[in-house]
């Protein structure tokens, strides 16, 4: 049977994909024509904004700018997607300050229906954008890299992460993947990475788990589990 190459996609991706899940539900859910239901939800834009253009540059810099030597089509293919991605995330720019500007309710309401469409299609792109990177993109990867440089290259791309910003990405992630992946790790991090950062880490599972699930987790972590069985 062939063995599983590594995807140094997959948490970041679920991470990314349940940002995009979760306001676009509040986003259907709220009243735009109010203004002050629907900051909290124009904010959440914004913040996905950021981290969606900080994550393209990354994969730009680590991935895509040493492919353009050897697989030219790969790297120009990804870098004009990043592109169409950042056009798609300026049309969102606009729309929110057009809504904050508008002053009554029908006016909000209006741009509030330009502003779910467009945050639609800019969904619609990243979904369709990062099956691309885990199926072709990581294709590419594998033909060039074994799995012990690609996620050496991982480590660089979360190296260059503030902490702050990583904390952000990091509260995504752990909403967003399943219990192998988050005891697999957190595992890692306690064995290889500083003390404040798995105490950062537990800290954000502790807000972001149902208690049972981070109580599991913690249990497993501490009794240097390797399998993930405990969770059932």
């Amino acid at each position: 049977m062939k063995s599983t190459r590594y995807n140094s996609f997959n948490r970041i991706h679920k991470g990314l994909r349940t940002m995009l899940y979760e306001t676009a539900l509040a986003m259907q859910q709220a009243d735009l024509s109010r203004a002050e239901m629907a900051e909290p939800i124009l904010e959440q834009v914004e913040e996905i904004l950021l981290l969606f253009e900080s994550h393209a540059h990354s994969e730009d810099h680590h991935f895509n700018e040493p492919l353009e030597q050897t697989n030219p089509e790969i790297a120009a293919l990804f870098e004009k997607e990043h592109e169409e991605d950042h056009r798609l995330g300026n049309v969102l720019r606009l729309l929110l300050v057009s809504y904050r500007g508008a002053t009554t309710a029908e006016g909000r309401l209006e741009k509030g229906k330009l502003l779910f469409y467009a945050f639609n299609e800019f969904i619609a792109f990243n979904l369709y954008h990062m099956n691309k990177e885990e199926i072709d993109l990581n294709n590419t990867l594998w033909k060039r890299y074994t799995d012990q440089e690609i996620k050496g290259i991982e480590q660089a791309v979360v190296q260059s992460i503030p902490p702050d910003k990583m904390s952000r990405y990091a509260k995504w992630m752990i909403r967003g993947i399943n219990n192998d992946e988050l005891l697999h790790w957190f595992g890692e991090v306690q064995q290889f990475a500083p003390a404040p950062v798995f105490e950062m880490l537990m800290g954000i599972a502790e807000k972001e788990l149902q208690t049972e699930r981070f109580e599991t987790l913690a249990a497993a972590l501490n009794a240097d589990q390797k399998t993930i069985d405990v969770f059932g």
